[in-house]
């Protein structure tokens, strides 16, 4: 699930000024292109297309599997939070809206253009207020957030401390989700009034408790994610510990949340880089590992648009048959 920018709430705010116009879309354009271009060179062609060579096939199609599977789990998660919001819309345009949002934020010069289109897109198939579309992308992207900074702090508490400090920061994770889950519902929640402003940041304590549980299923979704990351890295010769991918994933997330390229691409290939090279691999290895990463998305995605196009067209076929 690559992480981009999650300011879908700042869409007002995105439609002028520097940084959403021309000059600001054509420096990260140029930046880039800069980064990659840098890096490319500073490893030397050849040593990128000699890893990419020796990589192993069987791992990379395992990677596509659980990519795939992240994807997946992703709509499935942001369903549930819209409808949390009562916002009801039919499955396919909700996977439709989020693989252009996807694509978009790959391949667009703007950090917002992706969660943007995904309130558009929602709010005008389910006739649904902008701020309810919109809180289910931000509660969508920070529960995603969220649980890759829990798991990394428990890859670094095994990865740089031990496995007992890792073992107790695990159970302490498991208290506290269980007394959330026992203390949410039966919190009490100040009563305001129906067009209150802070009805827009939380519908109802059943938004609440929605939004807890997709913490913890966002759980399951950043280990996979993690997963694909680490059978990426493996393919290209990169065996380190899963806990430290935990780590590795999240400051490399964090690092390519500023707009500075497009996509993150440069700035995620260069993070894998160093990181990897750090526990004992080669830039070249890391690299790779972080391209692999961004294509990955890009194709899983175009494959869901894809996938998507076609049911609805059979759809519509069946519809005008009957």
């Amino acid at each position: 699930m690559g992480i981009d920018a999650s300011a879908a709430a700042g869409s007002d705010a995105a439609k002028s000024g520097f940084f959403s116009g021309r000059p600001f879309a054509a420096l990260r354009i140029l930046a880039t292109l800069g980064i990659v271009a840098g890096l490319v060179y500073t490893l030397s062609p050849g040593e990128l297309i000699d890893t990419a060579r020796d990589a192993d096939p069987w791992l990379l199609l395992a990677a596509l599997g659980v990519s795939v599977a992240v994807q997946a789990l992703v709509v499935v998660k942001w369903r549930v939070l819209l409808r949390a919001r009562d916002v009801n819309v039919r499955l396919l345009p909700v996977i439709r809206a989020y693989c252009v949002g996807n694509l978009l934020s790959n391949v667009l010069p703007t950090g917002v253009g992706g969660d943007v289109y995904r309130v558009y897109r929602i709010q005008r198939e389910a006739d649904a207020r902008a701020a309810d579309v919109t809180m289910s992308v931000l509660y969508e992207r920070a529960t995603g957030y969220g649980a890759m900074t829990i798991l990394a702090a428990i890859g670094a508490a095994f990865y740089y401390g031990n496995v007992v400090l890792g073992l107790l920061a695990l159970m302490a994770g498991v208290v506290a989700a269980g007394l959330l889950a026992l203390i949410l519902p039966r919190l009490p929640l100040p009563a305001v009034r129906q067009d209150h402003f802070i009805r827009n940041l939380l519908a109802h304590r059943r938004e609440l408790i929605a939004v807890y549980r997709m913490v913890v299923f966002s759980l399951i979704i950043q280990g996979l994610n993690v997963t694909t990351i680490a059978l990426l890295g493996n393919a290209f010769g990169v065996h380190i510990s899963w806990w430290y991918w935990a780590f590795t994933t999240w400051l490399v997330a964090i690092t390519i949340v500023a707009p500075i390229t497009l996509g993150g691409f440069g700035v995620r290939e260069t993070g894998f880089s160093a990181l990897a090279k750090r526990a004992g691999a080669t830039a070249a290895q890391g690299a790779s590992t972080g391209f692999a990463t961004a294509v990955l998305v890009i194709l899983v995605n175009a494959a869901g648009l894809l996938c998507v196009e076609i049911a609805e067209r059979l759809r519509t076929v069946e519809t005008n048959t009957n």
